[in-house]
């Protein structure tokens, strides 16, 4: 399963980690791989996700870095 949560706000954010638990709690880890999409920009986590709290939950955070570019 991998959760793609667009723009969440500051609202959100414990509602975004609230989701991810009670889907690892219905969904076994010996089943399940549970996943979810952030955006590239550290930022922007402190707003809608809590990353810290999303990892030991998740078994891959997808880094969506389409938006990213630079002279390097």
């Amino acid at each position: 399963v991998d959760i793609d949560w667009e723009f969440p706000n500051a609202a959100d954010r414990a509602n975004c980690t609230t989701l991810m638990q009670e889907l690892r709690d219905e969904l076994p880890a010996s089943r399940w791989i549970i996943a979810m999409a952030i955006p590239a920009d550290p930022r922007s986590w402190g707003v809608g996700f809590d990353v810290p709290a999303l990892a030991p939950i998740l078994d891959f955070i997808n880094v969506m870095t389409y938006d990213l570019y630079g002279a390097w």
